[in-house]
């Protein structure tokens, strides 16, 4: 067993998954989606292709499972603001506002693999599914939610545009124009 085995032979599943990912991350960023290749990320990730290919048998299953990760951070970001505000009204609004003001959009580091993520549907649609669930999850809760739907689903889409707009380095607007925009998506929710 050569010195880089012994190494991968070491480590757990769940870190070798994670070093995997991390370095499939970097590369889609680096170099895009579409130059994200099983000898690129093994070489990345210090692995051999044997090993990134156990753990994700082909491209498309290794971009899943970096949509899977993207979407979880998306979950986690959206509870930790929903349990800021659940007694309030229009939770899941006030909920998104703390989200971007905590992250002021999106947070740097955060930015060129967001934007990276949105650039699998090129490479094929069907990779996109974790994305499409997670938004229909959340038009879901808007559905649900007790307060009027219609000003709950224009302060999350408004929102929504921010993140977007921070996401591809679009956003031009000062903090106290995106302030003055918060603070009218609050008094809609006052009326």
């Amino acid at each position: 067993m050569n010195q880089k085995d012994e190494k991968t032979a070491k480590r757990s599943a769940a870190e070798t998954k994670k070093i995997i990912l991390a370095a499939a991350r970097k590369i889609a960023v680096k170099d895009g989606v579409a130059q994200l290749t099983i000898e690129a990320v093994a070489k990345q990730a210090g692995v051999s292709k044997g090993g990134v290919l156990y753990h994700y048998p082909s491209k498309k299953k290794l971009i899943m499972a970096l949509l899977d990760q993207y979407v979880a951070h998306l979950n986690q970001e959206l509870e930790t603001a929903l349990e800021k505000n659940q007694d309030k009204p229009y939770a899941l609004v006030h909920a998104f506002i703390d989200w971007f003001k905590r992250r002021d959009g999106i947070a740097p580091e955060n930015r060129d693999w967001g934007a990276a993520i949105f650039t699998v549907q090129s490479f094929d649609m069907s990779l996109m599914e974790p994305l499409h669930q997670w938004y229909r999850n959340l038009f879901q809760k808007i559905r649900e939610s007790v307060e009027d739907n219609a000003k709950t689903t224009l302060g999350v889409i408004a929102l929504e545009g921010f993140f977007m707009l921070s996401l591809y380095n679009l956003d031009y607007s000062t903090p106290e124009e995106r302030e003055k925009v918060l603070g009218l998506i609050k008094e809609l929710l006052r009326q």
